[in-house]
Formats: structure tokens, sequence, C-alpha cells
């Protein structure tokens, strides 16, 4: 099982057993109201005043206001049996899960004139004169004369809070290098006159003041070569020092240039040609074909840094835990990370969730649990564990305690900025079901499942979460040890947040194949986009594909449609209010948990939100704009500098069709640094070359391990399109200065679909030690990950060293019977020797080793 499905299987099993038998706590939900005396315990609902009214809540033996429709909750309906809650206020309550729960604003529109929505209520708008600091995002640009660049701005109060303002937000130039004005929290200005860094724009709320940094390029390119500008991807700030590299169609190296402070180079360069640029603190890029003559002579391209370079983030604490009965001990629950910024689909769970570790928690009997460093379980009444969410960098300022020089900080990647979300809830101990923990189960799936029944689940967020980073431990020796950093910064979320109070339905596309078969599961994972700062989870839906196994997912969600996904989220709230709601459509093959051999296979399609809307019967359901995308299995590299096979040195071929507009192949090293290559679909088909990188630069193809073996092989297929969406966007014209530029293929990413490949590997499980003793004729059993025998080629075993039978060669291609990636062979009984080299390694369907060579030596003795 890969690292990153592990973490997921395991967060999910948590939350699984927290939401299987239960639904909802009955802490908050009021008794009989209205002066009418409790009619005592209840075993049924007739039992309880009113049974059109009232329901029996047989774990309390209880009754409780129940409803069928909104209007069950209103006086009019409910009498002398009236809920206060309803009657008060703007919004009333909704009838959710028939209980009647205050209901939640998602926007402003729902609050009437004078009012405003905020943290799902309505409310007076903020004054103007609250805001006491700001910050612009981006706050650094560095683009060509002429492009247009969309600002934004943060708002908080004195005591750092966020705000949100409904007007008093006045934009204006500062310099010549822009030009426009506006107002609100957004505005869009054009770059001017050519110049370098310095303050342009600016943006007043109330007495808060906060700019923006702009460097203008001029749009002439002198000719006979390409002028490119290589930006941080996370910062916006220019790089200096990386290495831009020209090469053919063949990968042959044809110029090199450094960028300068300003982050740009010209390099000479003339028909269709590579470009790639190299820095080590960032991950390389190349553009595997541009055409001078259609994509133009001015590249931006934008790097991000090593994301194990550097390791940091925030531990988060939970209040206000005190929730459920004295009579029926609670299990308490939350998970925690922090917003996602980027491309969606390369995110590992590890950097969302953080490694794992193993808890105790004293149920009756001390159960041992493992759980990302972001979960934590605990007992009501007992102090809630803190738990710590891993971040990327990014920019910060001064209010970030140690950070003496907010702009070195950013420069050396030292520090970051994001949104800390947690998701929480709670359950009866007595109701745990323990079978959701029980191995083979798919807990993520029970999570996404039972999600939606249940009204007792929050949303929390900290919107300016800053923190620090450094540099990770064991790097220097190739094995990163991110558990080992501790977390200097701290946010404290509110157990009882938001609480997700929107149910609805999403029709699923028709679920794309991965080696001949269905993918199994759906997920749809509800979010909002915040600009700067990454993607916020606020909620989740999910859905099996096995009874039967076709194109649709099953009928057992909540709804029991066919291809229909119930899900539950909050609205945006705390600081995040007006910004764009966006859903991610996954679905995946469980074949990489069950099989080492297979690689992780995945695809998402994007919908975005206009608003949210209260449905919880799915009648009208969300439908994604566009369907999966086919996973790319049909990629082959040849990671040797000559030919291979039907392949040329270095050649990357993939068959890979439309709707797609981008294709993404990325290598991966030990030290979790990368190689992306862009290429479209149509170049890829056709085949390309990866150059190799200058001199002084480490070739990323390569894991870096003193055996050479090959790096990671990852495999995306984009359809990215413009804000309109007929408009289909290439690499040249993400690259291109005139485009919209690398930094926003997140946003513009309508599906993608994945396949992490790995890497081939072969291990011994028996003999177990080295120098162990065999029997002649002994059965010795290899187990492979990464390659599927018999599909991709066998396992040789080759004897080195024995007696009579030195040179003996052994292969196998069939796996053992219920296992998956295990394979056996059997000596020979007329062989012996002491000091005996059994050297596994694996070969191709055509019976060669596979280059670079993937190996592994036991030495044992055979009497």
């Amino acid at each position: 099982m890969t690292p990153s499905l592990r973490l997921l299987l395991l967060t999910g099993a948590v939350w699984a057993a927290m939401l299987v038998a239960c639904g909802d706590s009955s802490a908050d939900i009021p008794l009989i109201p209205g002066g009418v005396s409790n009619p005592g315990p209840c075993t049924v609902d007739q039992d309880c005043p009113d049974p059109s009214l009232f329901i029996c809540n047989t774990a309390l033996s209880r009754c409780e206001p129940a409803c069928r429709t909104r209007e069950d909750c209103g006086a009019a309906r409910r009498g002398g049996y009236a809920l206060s809650m309803c009657d008060n206020g703007v919004l009333g309550c909704q009838c959710d899960m028939q209980r009647c729960v205050v209901a939640v604003c998602a926007t402003d529109v729902e609050c009437g004139v004078d009012q405003v929505c905020r943290n799902g209520a309505c409310v007076l708008p903020p004054p103007s004169n609250l805001a006491a600091s700001c910050q612009v995002t981006p706050d650094v640009v560095v683009g060509t004369a002429g492009a247009t660049v969309s600002f934004g701005v943060w708002v908080q109060d004195a005591s750092g809070q966020p705000v949100v303002p409904r007007e008093g937000v006045e934009w204006g130039a500062l310099s010549e290098a822009v030009e426009g004005s506006g107002s609100g929290t957004r505005a869009v200005f054009v770059l001017g006159e050519p110049g370098g860094l310095e303050d342009a724009v600016e943006v007043r709320v109330g007495t808060a003041r906060c700019r923006a940094r702009v460097a203008v390029l001029p749009r002439e390119v002198a000719p006979g070569g390409l002028r490119v500008l290589v930006v941080d991807e996370l910062t916006g700030r220019p790089v200096s020092g990386a290495a831009v590299a020209i090469s053919t169609s063949e990968g042959v190296g044809r110029g090199l240039g450094l960028t300068g402070a300003d982050g740009t180079t010209w390099v000479p360069a003339a028909g269709d040609v590579g470009v790639s640029v190299f820095h080590p603190d960032y991950g390389y890029l190349t553009l595997a074909r541009h055409s001078m003559r259609d994509g133009g002579r001015d590249l931006r391209f934008t790097l991000r840094r090593n994301p194990l370079d550097a390791s940091g983030g925030v531990r988060a604490e939970f209040t206000g835990t005190g929730m459920g009965n004295a009579a029926a001990p609670t299990l308490q629950l939350g998970v925690t990370g922090l917003s996602v910024p980027g491309l969606f689909s390369e995110l590992s769970l590890e950097s969302l969730l953080g490694v794992e570790r193993e808890v105790e928690l004293n149920v009756g009997s001390a159960q041992r649990l493992s759980l990302p460093a972001a979960a934590a379980v605990w007992l009501q009444g007992t102090e809630p564990p803190s738990v710590s969410s891993p971040g990327v960098a990014g920019t910060c300022d001064r209010s970030l305690t140690g950070v003496v020089d907010p702009e070195a900080s950013i420069l050396a990647g030292l520090c970051g900025t994001r949104v800390a979300w947690a998701l929480t809830g709670s359950m009866s101990l007595a109701e745990l079901p323990l079978a959701s923990l029980a191995p083979g189960a798919d807990p993520l799936l029970v999570l996404g499942r039972m999600l939606p029944l249940s009204t007792r689940y929050f949303s929390s967020v900290t919107r300016d979460a800053a923190f620090s980073l450094v540099p990770t431990p064991g790097l220097d020796t190739g094995a990163p040890d991110v558990a080992a950093v501790e977390y200097a910064q701290g946010v404290t979320h509110d157990f009882e947040g938001v609480r997700l109070a929107f149910p609805f339905a999403v029709k699923v596309p028709a679920l794309p194949r991965y080696q001949g078969t269905y993918l199994d599961r759906a997920y749809v994972l509800s979010t909002v986009a915040v600009p700067g700062r990454g993607l916020v989870p606020l909620g989740l839906g999910a859905a099996a594909n096995v009874s039967p196994a076709d194109p649709n997912t099953d009928a057992d969600s909540p709804l029991g449609r066919p291809g229909v996904v119930s899900v539950r989220m909050a609205p945006a709230h705390h600081g995040l209010e007006g910004q764009p709601y966006r859903l991610l459509v996954g679905a995946v093959s469980r074949s990489a948990r069950d099989d080492a051999t297979a690689g992780f296979a995945s695809s998402f399609v994007v919908a975005d939100l206009p608003g949210l809307a209260f449905d919880p019967a799915g009648e009208r359901p969300v439908e994604p704009p566009t369907g999966f995308l086919p996973i790319p299995e049909a990629v082959a590299y040849n990671f040797h500098a000559a030919p291979v096979g039907d392949l040329a040195g270095r050649q990357l071929i993939a068959d890979v069709e439309a709707p797609a507009t981008l294709l993404r192949v990325i290598f991966t090293n030990r030290e979790g640094r990368r190689w992306t290559v862009l290429a479209s679909p149509d170049d890829a088909r056709k085949g390309l070359r990866v150059p190799s990188p200058p001199e002084g630069f480490a070739d990323r193809t390569y894991f870096g391990d003193h055996l050479g073996t090959r790096a990671l092989l990852r495999a995306e297929l984009l359809q990215v399109v413009g804000r309109d969406a007929r408009d289909a966007l290439g690499p040249s014209r993400l690259v291109s200065a005139e485009g919209p530029g690398l930094e926003h293929v997140g946003d513009l990413t309508r599906a993608a679909s994945v396949l992490d490949v790995g890497r081939p590997e072969v291990s011994w499980l028996y003999p177990e030690l080295e120098g162990q003793r065999l029997s002649r004729g002994s059965a010795i059993r290899v187990k492979v990950s990464g390659f599927r025998p018999g599909a991709d080629g066998r396992v040789r075993v080759t004897m080195l060293g024995a007696t009579d039978c030195a040179g003996t060669v052994l292969v196998a291609d069939t796996p053992v019977a219920s296992t998956q990636g295990e394979l056996e062979l059997q000596l020979p009984k007329d062989c012996s020797g002491l000091g005996v080299s059994l050297v596994a390694a694996l070969e191709d369907a055509q019976g060669e080793l596979l280059v670079p060579p993937v190996v592994a030596t036991r030495g044992v003795d055979i009497p």
C-alpha cells in the first residue's frame, strides 16, 4: 500500500468509527418547549405530546422536537410547542434530518438589504473603521507591459481577526507601473510603464493601508531568441540564478542562460525548441516543445520550491469541547489541515494531513490507533490532544513570531500563510462500531456515506494562519525526516464552529476504467477557493461502484440513486465569505491498496458552485460541466541515454487523447525533488525527448541512490480551459507571457486524471536474513511493486557462487495465489555452496533486464 493511500484510509477509519452508528448527538436539541411538562421516558413516538411534532429519541428515552417540512418548525404550525430559536431572526429554521435546526446563510442576499452573512448568520455589516490592518494578494507581481492582474485584499481588526467589509474599500495606482482603480475587495489593474520592483498598487480600508509591489518588463524582446521570466509560483517573487536551457527536438542542448535579480534571461533560439528551467531549490520544469512562430518569444515560467527541503506548519488545538450527555460518554474527533495551493491533482496526503503516528485511546481498555498527525480522537471531559498540520512555503509578515525581516524569510522559503481548517464531530461511546476499523474495510467510503445523514458536524477555519519552516532533518543523507520537526505556531479551532448545514446531491459522470476495470470509488470534496491561499475543505460525500461494477456509482448512497452522491458542507465563513465554491469530484481505484504491482489511478472533475442549496432530497443535483478523463496508462519513458526497445534515449511517448489539453509527467527522487515535463497530447503521441540537465544539476529522472535506479514516475492528464470554456489551453499558451500563467492552472483545470506509476522495485521475503542457511531445493520468495509480473515482464533470479550450478537462472511471472506482487521460485535440488548470492532482477516482456537495472541480492549458505 502506498503511504498516501494508507493515510487516506486511516483518517477515514477514525471518522467512520465516529459516524457509522449514531447519526446525531442530542446534546443541543431542545426538550419539549412552551412550558409543557415532560411526559417522562418514551419508547415510541406515540408517548410524546404530538407524534406529528415530536419523535422519541430511543437512545436517550426522551421526546424531542421533530419535523417533516420546514413549516413544521414555525410557530404557526407548532402552536403551544413553538421553538423560539425558529421564530426569531431572519433565517428561521430548516427541517434537516427530521430535526428543526437554525438555518445557516451562505450569501448576503439571504440576509436582506440591511444585513450581511458572516459565519453563517445574518448580522449588521462591519463598519469600515473596524479595519486595523490588511494585506494585498498577490503582494508582488512581475509581468510584461499590457498584462492584466487581479488583486484582492485581506482585512483584519485590531485583534487580528478577519473582517470582510461590504463597503469602504478603495483601490488606486501609486506609480506609472500600473493603470486602474476600483472599489470592493477585488480590483483589476493593467501593467503599464516598464521598471523595476516598486510600490505600485494601494488599497485603503478605513484607516488601514496596504500595498503591492510591481515590476514591469518591456514588450519588446531582442530578436533571435527567447526572453524567459522565472518566478516563484506561490509568492510571485522573481527567481534569480535559474538556468534556462534550450534544446532541440532530439533533446540536444543549444543554448543556456542564467536569470538575474529580475528573474529574466535571454537565450538564443529559433524554430521549434524545448525550454527547461533548472534551480537546485525548486522543481525543474521542461516545456517539451515550443514553437517560436506560434507561441511567441516571451515566456513566463513558475517554479515551486522542493517540498521536503523545509518543513513546518501549525499546531491545532480545540476549544469548547464540553458537549455530549453525561449518561452517554462521548467520543470526539477533529481532523485539521492547511489550505491547498496550486493544482489539486498533485497533492499528496502526507503534505495535507501529515505523517502517520500511533495514539492511545482508553475506551474501557487501551486501544492503539494509527492516525496522521492532523487527526485527533479523545473522550469528552478529557484534554483534547493537539495535532499538527504541515504547510508549504509562501508569504508572511511581521506578525509571525520570530520573523524580523519578512522578505528575507519569504525569499529563503522559511515561512508561509494559509487557511487552517478543521472538521469536527462527536458520537456516543456506546455506539462505537469497531467493525469500521476492521482490516479490509473502506472507512473513508463509510464517512462519505454517513456524513450527509448527520446535522452534528462542524467546520472551523482560521483564515490567516502564518507559520515558519526549518530545513528538514536528514535531507543531506537522502532520508528527510519531516516527523522530527516541531511546529512553533499554533491555531485554535472552536469544536462547534459553523454547522455543515447544506445537504445536496452531485451527479457523478460516467466512471473511467483502469486496467480494463471501472474505478470503484467516487468522492466529492466540497471546498471554497481562496485566492493566494488555495482550496479549503468544507464537506464531503462518497459512493462505491461494486454492485454492479459499471460506469455509475452504486445506489447505496443516502439518496438510493445510481450515479448520484449525497454531500453535506458548511458555507464559507470566518473571513472566507464571498470567495467561490468549488466541488472536486474524484474517482479512484482501490487496486493500489490491495495490489502493490498496480499504480494508483485517480480521475477528477471540477464543478464551480454559484451558491449553496439546501436540497436534502437531491431534487436538483449538481452536474459537473465535463466528464472524467481516461487514466493515462499508455505512458512509456526510456530512462537510459541509449535506445532501449522501441524508445530512443530519454524518449517519452504517451498515447493520450482529447479533450485533454496538457500532459504533465513528473519524476521525483528520494529527496522529494521533482522534474516536471509539460507537453501537448499531440506532441506526447509523437514522442519527445527529455534533455539532460546542465552540468552541476542532478538528474532527477533518477532516484539518487548509489544503484542509479529510476525515479518515481507520475503522469497527469489535464483539461485546462480559459475563462471561456471553449478556449482550450495547451502548454505553450500557459507559459506565454500573454497567457493566463502556470500559477493559475489549478483554477483553470476542469478535469484531471492521474496515474502514480511509482517505480519498479524487487525485495526479498525469503530468505529473510543475509547469510541465512537454506536447504537444497528450497522455495524462495520475492516481492515486487510498481511492476506487473506477466504484463510488464518477469522476475529473474541468478545464482552466483554455487557448486555445480553457478549461473543458474530461475524465472517467474505469476504471483503466488491469493497474494499480490509475491512470486515464488524453487532452487535446484542439486545446487549447494557457501556464500551463494541470489540476485533477483526484473526483466521486460522481451526478456531483457530493465534499464536502469532493478535488483536485490541475498547471500545464503546451501550446505
